[in-house]
């Protein structure tokens, strides 16, 4: 299983990535700064999951959750972020992403994430 963490904070993607690998140690991470690398990324390396924040300098997490549900609708997307406005999830949902999750990931947030995994 390919798990793509995309965030333009370092902090926030090897932290992310280090809550999920506690619960799945046996899968392959993809990390991408930027919308612009994700896409390039998701390209070659099609990953089963994508965990993206929103707010992103350059391409934002909206247009690239648009770009790839363009190329691919099997996709499991998952958002983090902590932009929690109702117009921005409504916005979202519009994408057919799995779930948005608050940021930071906690206990909690893991149980969500874990449906979307499997």
């Amino acid at each position: 299983m390919k798990i793509m963490i995309v965030d333009d904070s370092l902090f926030a993607q090897q932290y992310t990535k280090k809550q999920i690998q506690r619960k799945y140690p046996e899968a392959d991470y993809i990390l991408a700064s930027s919308g612009e690398a994700a896409y390039n990324t998701f390209l070659s390396e099609t990953p089963d999951i994508m965990i993206t924040d929103l707010l992103m300098p350059g391409i934002t997490g909206q247009k690239l959750i648009s770009m790839i549900r363009a190329i691919d609708t099997t996709c499991r997307i998952v958002v983090l972020s902590c932009d929690i406005q109702k117009a921005v999830k409504d916005e979202i949902a519009q994408l057919h992403v799995q779930c948005f999750i608050n940021k930071p990931l906690s206990d909690e947030s893991m149980d969500k994430l874990q449906e979307v995994i499997g």
